[in-house]
């Protein structure tokens, strides 16, 4: 009777256990779907990156961004206003939480208005910018990113906050909530230095058949992004141009070096050749130029083309030697049977005369 009074709650534990594992399992996959369904869009994905944007110090100016909630049900979207680096590569920007004493940070000169909203269901909402540049802000470019996320809080329709402290979902399911955002370039003016460089244009050696593959960084050292145009000629023996290849334009923040790689898509080459990248940057029109030779030559194809031939001229010149062989051999037979003939002429003639 013990025995099965200690069971039965041994059992009880067992199955609340497992529905509260199924449970919450079930939420998990819940807000998994619903967060798939969501869509949160940021519109533009890059405000300002071509100069528009342009501030004294000490000046106040406006601008907006727009979110748009693609999902099937209503959604409170918090805004923010962050700080970024770059990645190594130059290219995926990384929020920073907090401030930053980063001499090209904007978050802390933005207030946005509203920071927590409530977006319908294919409704785009429109958040204003307000932009307040400090009387000692450096001349140059200066960067934040306006990040757009579903609020954890949420707002009721008065606009109060919710009380969402108690939740049986778990913190994993809560890391899926997605965070989409904007790229705001802010340019201070006054005196802005531009300067960029080409460094490691790279093209293999030696390349037997293309495309040949070719890499290169451009560094850029200017107070303000750019957007540099690069072109890669290509030069034969001859000094002679015979193409150019047009890269994509990429934006590369201030004291980032950013990659490129492209190809050139000849096939067949033969001989050296000499890569020039030319890039030009800048509001001035500013030029970088590098150069790197390089060798295109199907050597393999070639041996087995001289192979060939040399198979072709052996065979030639040991016909060439049979025939001459049997040439001379039958001029030897020739003249050993005049040499017989004569013999038995002449002593024909003796035994006419005795």
């Amino acid at each position: 009777m013990k025995k099965s009074a200690l069971f039965i709650p041994i059992i009880s534990f067992f199955f609340s256990a497992l529905f509260l594992t199924f449970f919450s399992a079930q939420t998990v996959f819940a807000q998994s779907a619903a967060l798939a369904e969501s869509s949160l869009t940021a519109i533009p994905p890059r405000l300002g990156e071509d100069f528009s944007l342009k501030i004294k110090p000490g000046e106040k100016i406006q601008t907006s961004v727009r979110v748009r909630n693609g999902s099937s049900q209503a959604m409170t979207v918090q805004t923010l206003a962050q700080d970024f680096i770059v990645d190594l590569g130059g290219e995926t920007p990384i929020p920073i939480e907090g401030e930053t004493s980063n001499r090209w940070s904007l978050a802390s000169w933005l207030m946005l208005t509203p920071s927590v909203q409530i977006v319908q269901p294919g409704e785009i909402a429109i958040v204003n910018i307000i932009i307040q540049a400090p009387v000692d802000a450096l001349p140059g470019g200066h960067y934040a990113m306006i990040t757009h996320q579903p609020n954890a809080g949420g707002l009721n329709a008065g606009g109060s906050t919710i009380d969402t402290s108690f939740s049986i979902i778990p913190s994993s399911a809560a890391a899926l909530q997605q965070r989409v955002g904007t790229l705001l370039y802010v340019i201070v003016d006054g005196p802005i230095n531009e300067a960029a460089f080409i460094r490691e244009l790279n093209f293999p050696k030696f390349s037997e058949f293309g495309p040949v593959p070719f890499t290169f960084t451009v560094d850029n050292q200017s107070d303000i992004h750019i957007s540099p145009q690069i072109g890669i000629e290509i030069y034969n023996l001859l000094g002679r141009k015979i193409e150019t290849i047009e890269m994509e334009t990429k934006n590369i923040f201030p004291f980032i070096a950013r990659g490129f790689e492209g190809q050139w898509d000849r096939i067949w080459g033969f001989g050296p050749y000499k890569a020039k990248a030319i890039m030009s940057y800048g509001t001035g029109g500013q030029v970088a130029i590098a150069v790197a030779s390089f060798w295109l030559l199907p050597v393999t194809l070639l041996l087995a083309i001289l192979i060939v031939l040399l198979v072709i001229a052996t065979i030639f010149i040991a016909i060439r030697r049979h025939l001459l062989y049997r040439r001379g051999d039958q001029q030897a037979k020739i003249e050993i049977l005049e040499s017989k003939v004569s013999e038995l002429e002449q002593e024909k003639l003796k035994q006419l005369d005795t």
